[in-house]
């Protein structure tokens, strides 16, 4: 089941929520959509899903518009953050219930209802709890149910609000890698909505970044994450340094960092801001190195090192597996000089982060 959504805007009162999506998801597509809180992500849901009317724009199942259809008629499975299950029936009930309530015309046999239910209690490993209630449940198990109870109806897209949000993370991370098998076996059509960017870059076959009501980037995980499109794109996945500079007469000053390879230097001029990952910094022991080396800490298997420059006007995060570090041998208090594997280069708008002169006069390198 393909979706095309052309021309969606949305507004609530002032607040613009949507302003003119286009996207086109493929059928059988796991598609992420992935932006801070206000971005717009569940609203676009809710309106795939017909919770939402959209003030312009169409949704198409298929090729059909389906914007005049109610939510029944459009046959979209549902599953929220906070599992909505219904606390007084057992799991049994819980995923038979769309089927229940069908208009008797439509409601299959009372065996082929059991036999179906089960059928989908086997596939999210819950075969054996059909007559417990949610209380008797863990996070998981109970996000488990509601993911059964949504497939139940044969829905021709699914779609998943925040679905790991309410759970912690071992179990987050275990929940998605089974949801990833599962889409794989089925090849339902579905779309979640996370803030999470690991789950979104470790789920998706593609991640639609959104930002204030807009579309800002879709792509696969690794081109959205290794070829950010603007700054907010290489801000929100993941973190990174900022760092002033210019072009001027083919250099970029700025303060003194080397770069091994700066992935779009021919298409900027003037102001620049230079993005490196953390994992992208390398330092050099260097006794007249223009920095100091300020926090030293170790999260799992790297390394975290943060140095402040001469000037104090740029901290810089450096993330060092730790075999690589032990050779090192830094302390803090060292002096250092930073180079970067990898960089990239956006034009700087006003006042983001001016150089006065004598960041300028400090340091130039020719890269």
């Amino acid at each position: 089941m393909s979706i095309d959504l052309t021309g969606i805007s949305k507004r609530f009162g002032a607040f613009t929520a949507l302003d003119g999506i286009d996207l086109r998801i493929g059928s059988g597509e796991l598609i992420a959509l992935l932006g801070p809180s206000g971005s717009g992500k569940t609203t676009l849901l809710r309106i795939i899903a017909g919770l939402e009317w959209p003030d312009s724009g169409d949704v198409k199942l298929d090729g059909e518009s389906t914007v005049e259809h109610s939510v029944r008629e459009r046959q979209i499975g549902f599953v929220f953050q906070h599992y909505a299950l219904f606390r007084h029936m057992t799991v049994f009930e819980n995923v038979a219930f769309g089927l229940r309530v069908r208009p008797r015309r439509e409601r299959p046999a009372e065996a082929e209802i059991v036999e179906r239910v089960q059928r989908l209690l086997d596939l999210v490993q819950l075969g054996g709890l059909a007559q417990r209630y949610p209380s008797q449940l863990s996070g998981g198990q109970r996000q488990r149910v509601a993911l059964a109870r949504a497939l139940a109806i044969d829905p021709r897209v699914l779609l998943l609000d925040e679905p790991f949000g309410a759970l912690d993370a071992k179990v987050r991370k275990d929940l998605r890698r089974w949801l990833r098998r599962l889409h794989d076996q089925l090849g339902t059509t579905t779309v979640f909505v996370t803030h999470d960017q690991e789950e979104a870059l470790e789920l998706a076959d593609r991640v639609v970044v959104m930002g204030q009501g807009r579309i800002e980037q879709t792509g696969s995980p690794a081109s959205v994450y290794g070829q950010p499109s603007n700054p907010f794109v290489y801000k929100f996945l993941g973190n990174v340094n900022e760092i002033a500079g210019r072009i001027e007469g083919g250099k970029v000053v700025s303060p003194a960092i080397e770069v091994d390879a700066l992935e779009n230097e021919d298409d900027i001029a003037g102001d620049v801001a230079l993005f490196v990952r953390p994992h992208d910094v390398r330092l050099a022991p260097d006794p007249q190195g223009p920095a100091t080396v300020r926090f030293i800490g170790v999260a799992g298997p790297f390394v975290r090192v943060e140095v402040l420059f001469d000037d104090q006007a740029l901290l810089l995060e450096a993330e060092i597996p730790r075999e690589d570090f032990a050779d090192l041998s830094l302390a803090v208090g060292e002096r250092v000089r930073p180079r970067f594997r990898r960089a990239r280069l956006f034009a700087r708008q006003p006042g983001q982060f001016d150089l006065n002169p004598e960041q300028v006069s400090l340091l130039s390198s020719n890269l």
